[in-house]
């Protein structure tokens, strides 16, 4: 286990081979780019993704890796009822999806209730790497760390499994 800088992980997000996996268990990320346009959601004003500056690189980064042929998905364990944040991220889902991204969502007692690890977040990348993200109680980003273990590995790669298969895909969710 090593930790990485905020560059290295922007690296190993945008040079995987095959498939990414994020599992996102916290109820609220406190992202200083984000606060003033998160801001404008809660008091009614939706900004779409694809016009905000700072997320239009990701959804052109997630649309370059679906054309290239690799897979981008993710479950977000969400608090009920909602977190302000997590109905923020529920509301901007479908511009991810049509980027190209899997996203689904799971509440919290059925998360805890299969045993995920929810202290942390963590992406899966190409079933050999994990990149396992600690948050401060306030929802900072405190360290990321790059464990290649295989044990951990393995057990990672069983949690992701039990997480998509019992996770609602956004679009279900969007239709409802």
């Amino acid at each position: 286990m090593s930790r990485i800088t905020q560059e290295e992980f922007n690296q190993l997000l945008a040079t995987f081979e095959h498939n990414a996996f994020r599992l996102e268990a916290q109820p609220a990320y406190v992202l200083g780019y984000e606060q003033a346009d998160f801001d404008r959601f809660l008091a009614g004003v939706r900004v779409p993704p694809p016009d905000l500056g700072w997320w239009r690189p990701w959804l052109e980064q997630v649309s370059q890796l679906a054309r290239e042929g690799k897979t981008m998905g993710r479950v977000r364990v969400v608090d009920e009822p909602p977190t302000e944040y997590q109905r923020w991220m529920l509301w901007a889902a479908p511009w991810n999806v049509q980027a190209g991204e899997d996203i689904r969502y799971m509440p919290r007692s059925r998360a805890v209730r299969i045993g995920l690890p929810l202290d942390y977040d963590w992406w899966l990348l190409d079933d050999e790497r994990l990149i396992v993200m600690r948050y401060t109680a306030a929802g900072e980003i405190d360290t990321k760390e790059l464990i290649t273990d295989p044990g951990v590995i393995a057990r990672h790669q069983g949690w992701r499994d039990l997480a998509v298969r019992n996770a609602t895909p956004a679009e279900e969710i969007a239709a409802a």
